[in-house]
């Protein structure tokens, strides 16, 4: 169904770029290291340019309670990005190399897939990582390896109404190059977001909270456990998007950090 829908959008946006978060399953061998992904899900956020598209941590809050409510076997799965470089053909630009290293995660893997409608590629695959002395790492995998099922032809109403969205709320081209498809600076309404979040809660939470960001941006506690602990402490899904996107570890990896395998 994937293919299927990315194939919808690329044939409806045909020279302009868009992007948004997808959920993917992986297996890793006795190493921990990955031998193949599978993509099972995405949700297109951003239409963007000719050559750029990006959306930010507030634009993911906006779809992921929904999301894990019709789709909860996706909180398992890992989340990584698709974007599309449409008639440009299916490449890791320098942006989107960076990008990924960008979003290497402590804990799990960071993929990433471009699609393209034509060009001498119409698939590029790759996932980011951190090692054992947190160095940021990008794997791109040959295009031979990645393997595409075929199985609907018409669109699904939900297709045709996520595109309609992100057709309606097109931005304005801003001038400049390409940016990352999570954009690392996020706008200034996040800080906003964060003392909103945190006025709503007693001061001896307030301090638990920011202790746990704390040590997160120390490398103290991994996302995953900084999510977890946030979770006990009430704060719903949302909330804890919109917080870990205000602080500097959570920059690289503004989605919850869950990661999954599948056998």
């Amino acid at each position: 169904m994937v293919h299927s829908k990315y194939t919808y959008l690329l044939n409806r946006f045909k020279d302009l770029e868009w992007s948004g978060p997808a959920w993917y399953k992986y297996r890793v061998d006795k190493d921990g290291y990955p031998t193949d992904f599978k993509l099972i899900h995405f949700h297109p956020l951003n239409l963007g340019s000719h050559a750029a598209t990006e959306f930010t941590a507030a634009d993911f809050a906006k779809i992921i309670a929904t999301t894990y409510d019709k789709k909860p076997s996706l909180k398992t799965a890992s989340i990584g990005l698709i974007h599309s470089h449409n008639t440009m053909g299916a490449f890791f630009s320098g942006t989107d190399t960076s990008t990924i290293e960008d979003m290497a995660p402590l804990d799990g893997f960071y993929p990433s897939l471009v699609v393209a409608k034509s060009g001498k590629a119409t698939h590029a695959f790759g996932f980011g990582y951190q090692d054992q002395y947190k160095v940021h790492h990008c794997i791109e995998i040959d295009e031979d390896n990645i393997k595409i099922n075929i199985p609907q032809s018409t669109p699904p109403q939900e297709w045709v109404e996520e595109a309609d969205y992100i057709e309606k709320n097109k931005p304005k081209v801003k001038l400049g190059t390409q940016v990352g498809m999570w954009n690392a600076q996020f706008n200034k309404n996040e800080k906003t977001d964060k003392e909103s979040i945190l006025s709503k809660k007693t001061l001896e939470e307030q301090i638990k909270i920011n202790k746990l960001i704390d040590k997160n941006s120390e490398g103290k506690l991994s996302d995953v456990d900084l999510e977890l602990k946030l979770e006990t402490l009430g704060l719903d899904v949302t909330e804890i998007i919109l917080l870990m996107g205000d602080t500097s570890s959570y920059t690289n990896h503004p989605h919850g950090g869950y990661n999954g395998f599948y056998y």
